[in-house]
C-alpha cells in the first residue's frame, strides 16, 4: 500500500511539472536527505528518499511542489525493529528573491499532506503505526547552474494531527531537471547592442543636406540681368556692332530669367513641407535614435521622458504592443538588441508592481486600430515569447501617462 502510495505521488509530481502550457520553469527530480523524529515516537534518525516534481511561476513570485518520500526507520527500544514511513505532500512556495532573471531562487515554503506516523508502547514494546494528516514548513532553494539541470537544498519541519507530539524534521537536497524559464540565460548573452549601432540618424541629415545647396545655385542665377545694362551705354557710338551684338545678349537673358523664376518659386514650398514634419510621425525619426541611445546605455531617467514625448505625440484612439514587463534596465537593453534588422520603434512607460517598486512597461511602434495590433504582436522575435511571456495589444489611451495630455 505505501508503495503504490509513493508510485502514485510520484507520478502526480511529474505529472505536475510537465504542464508546458504553465509559466515559469518547471522541473521534476530526487529527492534525498536524512528525517529526525521526535522523540515520542522513539524512533532513530533514518535515511529519506523520494522524488519531487513542480514549478514557479512567471516572475519568480510563487510555485507549487508535489513530493513523495519514504523511509524505514529503526526502533530505539525494539532492537532490528524498523517501521515503513511514507509521506505525500503538496507545498506552495513563495519566493524571497523578486528578480525573475536570476537562476537563484531561495523560497519559503507551507503545505499540508499525510504521513506515517509510529508510537511505541514501553510496557508492550509493541509498536502502531497509522497515516496521519500532517502540515510542514519549509525554508530553502532552487538553482539552475545551466540549462536543463536544477539542485537545491530543503528544511523542513512537520507536525502530525491524529498524534499531537509527534513531530519530524527533514533535510533534503534536490537533484533533477528543468525546463522553461531560460530568459536569464538569453538575456546574459546580450552583446548584441554592436549591431544596432549602426546609427542612420545621420543618413536622414545627410539626405536633408541637398535641399540648401540649391538654394545657393538660384540666388547665384540672377547675376546675368546686371550685364545687359552696362552694353547699352557703352556701345551706342557704334551702331554696326550694336545692331549685330546687341540683341543676342538680351534674348538669352529673357529664357534664364523665366527658367530661374519657376526654380526659384518652387523651392519656397519645400520648405513648409519640412517643417511641418515633427507631426506624430515625424517625432519618431527624431526622437527614435535617442530612445534606443537611452535603453543601451540604461539611463532610465531620459528613456522615461522620451517614451513620455512618444507617447503623448500618438493620437488616444490608437493601440501599441506591450512586449513585456521589466523589472531591470538589463533587460531593457538586451530587448533591443533582439530585433535583428531595422531601428525598432521601442519606448518605455512606468508602473507600479507589488511591494510598490516601479517596474518599466516596454512598448512597440503604434497601430490605427486593435487587428493591426495584434498582426504586430504574432511576428515579434522569439526573444519575447520566452518563458511564458505573451505581447498583447494595448490602448494609448489606457496608458496612464495619458492622463497628462
Amino acid at each position: 500500500m505505501q508503495i503504490r502510495l509513493l508510485a502514485t505521488c510520484s507520478a502526480l509530481a511529474a505529472s505536475l511539472a510537465g504542464q508546458d502550457s504553465a509559466p515559469g520553469f518547471k522541473w521534476v527530480g530526487a529527492r534525498a536527505g536524512s528525517m529526525s523524529f521526535d522523540p515520542q515516537e522513539r524512533m532513530k534518525a533514518a535515511p529519506l528518499l523520494g522524488a519531487q516534481g513542480g514549478l514557479v511561476f512567471d516572475e519568480q513570485r510563487y510555485g507549487l511542489s508535489l513530493e513523495a518520500l519514504s523511509s524505514r526507520p529503526e526502533s530505539a527500544l525494539v532492537t532490528n525493529r524498523k517501521v515503513s514511513h511514507t509521506l505525500a505532500s503538496v507545498t506552495l512556495m513563495t519566493g524571497l528573491s523578486g528578480d525573475h532573471g536570476s537562476p537563484f531562487w531561495p523560497y519559503f515554503g507551507l503545505g499540508l499532506g499525510s504521513a506515517t506516523a509510529a508510537k511505541t508502547a514501553p510496557s508492550t514494546l509493541v509498536i502502531s503505526t497509522g497515516m496521519t494528516a500532517e502540515a510542514h514548513a519549509s525554508l530553502g532553494f532552487l538553482h539552475r547552474p545551466v540549462r536543463g539541470l536544477i539542485w537545491g537544498a530543503e528544511g523542513r519541519y512537520l507536525v502530525t494531527f491524529s498524534y499531537p507530539g509527534l513531530n519530524a524534521f527533514q533535510g533534503t537536497v534536490l537533484l533533477g531537471l528543468t525546463w522553461g524559464g531560460q530568459r536569464a540565460t538569453r538575456r546574459s548573452e546580450a552583446p548584441p547592442p554592436p549591431p544596432a549601432e549602426t546609427a542612420p540618424p545621420p543618413a536622414p541629415a545627410a539626405a536633408a543636406a541637398p535641399p540648401p545647396r540649391p538654394l545657393p545655385v538660384v540666388v547665384a542665377a540672377p547675376p546675368p540681368p546686371p550685364a545687359p545694362p552696362p552694353p547699352a551705354p557703352v556701345r551706342p557710338p557704334t551702331r554696326p556692332i550694336l545692331v549685330v551684338e546687341a540683341p543676342p545678349p538680351q534674348v538669352p537673358p529673357v529664357p534664364r530669367a523665366v527658367s530661374v523664376a519657376p526654380a526659384a518659386k518652387a523651392i519656397p514650398p519645400a520648405a513648409p513641407a519640412l517643417a511641418t514634419l515633427p507631426s506624430s510621425k515625424g517625432s519618431i525619426g527624431s526622437s527614435l535614435a535617442e530612445r534606443l541611445d537611452a535603453l543601451r546605455r540604461e539611463d532610465m531617467a531620459k528613456a522615461l521622458e522620451l517614451g513620455r514625448a512618444r507617447i503623448l505625440a500618438i493620437p488616444a484612439h490608437y493601440w501599441t504592443v506591450r512586449l513585456e514587463v521589466a523589472n531591470l534596465p538589463s533587460t531593457l537593453k538586451s530587448a533591443v538588441g533582439a530585433f535583428p534588422t531595422g531601428e525598432p520603434d521601442l519606448f518605455i512607460a512606468p508602473i507600479q508592481v507589488q511591494g510598490g517598486k516601479t517596474a518599466y512597461q516596454l512598448f512597440l511602434g503604434e497601430y490605427p486600430s486593435k487587428i493591426a495590433a495584434e498582426r504586430a504582436a504574432r511576428a515579434v522575435p522569439p526573444f519575447f515569447l520566452e518563458g511564458g511571456n505573451r505581447p498583447k495589444p494595448v490602448p494609448i489611451a489606457g496608458i496612464p501617462v495619458k492622463a497628462n495630455r
